[in-house]
């Protein structure tokens, strides 16, 4: 008889590794800087980071339904966490913007493949109500994102580096692999339908091309503005490094509660109203922002917008994208996930290039081009899905 207790372990288990993920992912933003003084690199170039970063998350989609069939989502998770502690750590001992981007590539690749497997063993708990898991652990990874930037303030305030900030989400993955080997699930080598995009019907349709497109433009914000705020904070308000770090945790938790209150609101009016609302949220706050340069209480206020939209985005997008393409879902989202990627790998670096441009006004526009883009995108996409839906309802009818 299976232990009844063991799914609550787990869903402990999932949910704390998400924190270490979040935890080293939101911390990279504050220590831009030294990364850019260990590369030899201006701090608006530094953005390739993120490039390496997304390039290693990338493969990791590309490959992880081979692994994942290959060997199971236990073997998946137990070498990611491994794989993203390297990385963690590379990160801290980089001597030079090749190690650096090295150690961003892996770090990358563990984050990707953790993501992916531990999303997976979450869909298959609660069977009753597989989503409600998968939604709690994405809405925990917020936890982190708050936990990160405030280690971070709190290092810089007491002398110490901020590039060894990451390394602690690193070390505690490693200290989690012990509970890992013990709960998690051994799946073994099999086949796993759930991880696999469909063979068939593989021709990509416009209205999932335009919300990948939608997807595209998110990672500049998430990933692209959330970098880059600490360093624009110290430059258009003259606050210290660990005041622009303690700053980011005021974002990080914003996103947090944005995370939790979408994912109470999608049980009752759904992924799309939610979309809806947070890209509305979105654009009010990237109108603040490019009205706030300078301006300490607007920059604040812009910055609890923005990460408030920013945090539901995502997770809603995947709801709409599964209601649209339900006949073939997880090949939608395979696709719309690699199209994404390129977002995260491009922007950010793309934005930090603007960052020495009138004073940052430049680079605090941006979030609201993103976002009218964003919205542009997902008018067309609801569109060209109508269309469609409407052309095979006429030939089957």
């Amino acid at each position: 008889m299976p232990d009844r207790h063991v799914p609550s372990v787990l869903i402990a288990l999932l949910s704390t590794v998400f924190v270490a993920l979040g935890l080293s992912i939101a911390a990279l933003g504050p220590a831009l800087p030294e990364f850019a003084r260990v590369a030899d690199i201006p701090v608006s170039s530094v953005g390739v980071l993120y490039s390496a970063l997304f390039a290693g998350f990338l493969l990791s989609q590309i490959t992880s339904t081979l692994l994942l069939d290959r060997i199971g989502t236990r073997v998946t998770i137990l070498g990611a966490l491994s794989v993203f502690a390297t990385g963690t750590a590379g990160l801290a001992l980089a001597t030079g913007v090749v190690s650096l981007l090295l150690a961003s590539g892996v770090l990358g690749m563990g984050y990707g493949f953790g993501t992916i497997s531990i999303n997976l063993v979450a869909s298959r708990l609660l069977t009753h109500r597989p989503a409600f898991v998968v939604n709690l652990i994405n809405a925990v990874y917020g936890v982190g994102t708050v936990v990160g930037p405030l280690i971070t303030s709190a290092l810089l305030n007491a002398g110490g580096q901020a590039r060894w900030v990451p390394a602690v989400g690193g070390a505690a993955a490693m200290a989690l692999l012990p509970w890992a080997w013990k709960v998690l699930p051994r799946d073994g080598a099999r086949h796993l339908p759930e991880a696999i995009p469909s063979s068939q019907g593989r021709h990509l349709p416009v209205a999932l091309v335009l919300i990948g497109a939608l997807v595209f433009l998110y990672g500049g914000v998430e990933s692209g503005f959330s970098g880059w705020a600490p360093t624009y904070l110290e430059r258009t308000l003259g606050v210290a490094p660990a005041s622009a770090a303690l700053s980011m945790s005021l974002y990080w938790f914003s996103y947090l509660s944005g995370r939790i209150i979408s994912t109470a609101l999608a049980l009752r009016v759904g992924p799309a109203v939610v979309l809806q609302g947070s890209l509305a949220v979105l654009t009010a706050g990237g109108v603040l922002l490019a009205l706030s340069v300078g301006h300490a209480w607007g920059t604040t206020i812009a910055l609890v917008l923005l990460g408030g939209a920013t945090g539901p985005i995502y997770p809603s997008m995947f709801g709409v994208v599964t209601q649209r393409f339900a006949d073939r879902a997880a090949f939608a989202v395979s696709a719309v996930s690699a199209i994404g990627c390129g977002g995260a790998m491009l922007l950010p670096w793309a934005m930090g290039l603007t960052l020495p441009l009138a004073g940052g006004r430049v680079l605090a526009a941006i979030p609201l081009v993103l976002s009218l883009g964003m919205w542009l995108a997902y008018r067309l996409s609801g569109a060209g899905h109508a269309a469609v839906t409407a052309e095979s309802s006429t030939r089957t009818g």
